[in-house]
């Protein structure tokens, strides 16, 4: 069986892509939870952890 060629440029384009959308959701959900009051969101925190 013949092992996959692996392009390392293309894949640290990934991992760069990959680390700035995480950045970026992180700042929005930040964002949303200061501007969003306590019960609104910890109900929503709630509802996750307990289904």
């Amino acid at each position: 069986m013949k092992t996959p060629q692996i392009d390392l440029k293309e894949l640290e384009k990934f991992k760069e892509e990959n680390f700035k959308e995480r950045m970026d959701f992180i700042r929005r959900y930040a964002e949303w939870l200061k501007k969003t009051p306590n019960k609104t969101w910890s109900r929503q925190q709630k509802d996750l952890v307990n289904p």
